[in-house]
This record gives C-alpha cells, structure tokens and sequence, in this order.
C-alpha cells in the first residue's frame, strides 16, 4: 500500500488497482460496446500523436534520476507488481516474445500472467482468477520506488 502525498487524502493509505493496457483493437474486440471520450476537450492538441513516441526509442532519460540499479537498462519497459511487501520487475519484452501462461509466487500469493499471441499481457491475475493489481513502467522508475525489488526472469 501507498501513501498520498498530496491533495484531499494526503496521508492516507491507497489501494493499488489493476491496470490492463492492450491495443485498441484488442480492446474493441473483447467489448465492442466501448463508448470513447470526445477528443474536443477545448485545447489545440492533436489526440493522434503520442507526444512520448521518440521518448520510447531513445535510450536516454529527460532528467537525472540517482543510481539505477544495473539489472536491466534504464528505460527497460517492465511489468511491476508488489504483493504484500515483496516485488518484482517483469521485463516486457521477454513476456511479449513468450506467450502464454507465466505462472509465479509473489508475496505468498500463485500469480498468472497471461501473453496472447499478439504478445500483449491479457491479464494478471491469482490463482482464484482475480485481478492482481500491476503497473507498466519503466525500469528507473520501478526500481527508484521498489529498490528492493525482484526480478523475474524467464528461464527454459
């Protein structure tokens, strides 16, 4: 659990949620009724450009963030998840490149994470089948809140 810093409910104890991220095609194909907010908010900005894209691409960070630990490059996208008071890093890529089912144990608790053939993360999920709450981040970020860390590591 984490803390607010700021704000209303600064203080106070927060609950993570989960947080799928799919392709807009995946997504419209497995809830086709999907209503899409308007992109006429009131401000000149082109909605159809990732202002981050060529952040994604190059290896160097915008500003200075301490030590990172050398487990993976900086900008490593991974899958975070914090169970309890252990976490660990699951580097995306080598998810992606493997689908199907990555079973682990985090905290106590049996982990799923599914790959589809797309090699996009369809789910997180207990063995129960109930969502466990993840986070898509990069490494130096991750790492920077978790320092004590984990990191998964597909093995065959």
């Amino acid at each position: 659990m984490e803390k607010a810093v700021s704000g209303d409910l600064a203080g106070q104890t927060l609950n993570t949620v989960p947080a799928n991220r799919v392709k807009w095609a995946t997504w419209r194909k497995r809830y086709p009724q999907t209503l899409v907010l308007s992109t006429e908010t009131g401000y000149l900005r082109d909605y159809s450009i990732d202002p981050y894209e060529g952040y994604y691409r190059i290896g160097a960070l915008m500003f200075p963030v301490g030590n990172v630990r050398k487990d993976f490059s900086p900008k490593k996208r991974i899958v975070g998840i914090k169970i309890n008071s252990d976490s660990r890093a699951y580097p995306l890529d080598e998810l992606s490149a493997r689908p199907g089912i990555h079973n682990d144990k985090l905290g106590g608790t049996d982990i799923r994470i599914e790959v589809d053939s797309n090699g996009q993360i369809v789910a997180v999920v207990d063995r129960d089948g109930q969502p466990v709450a993840h986070i898509f981040a990069y490494w130096f970020a991750w790492q920077a809140f978790h320092p004590e860390t984990g990191v998964y590591r597909i093995t065959n």
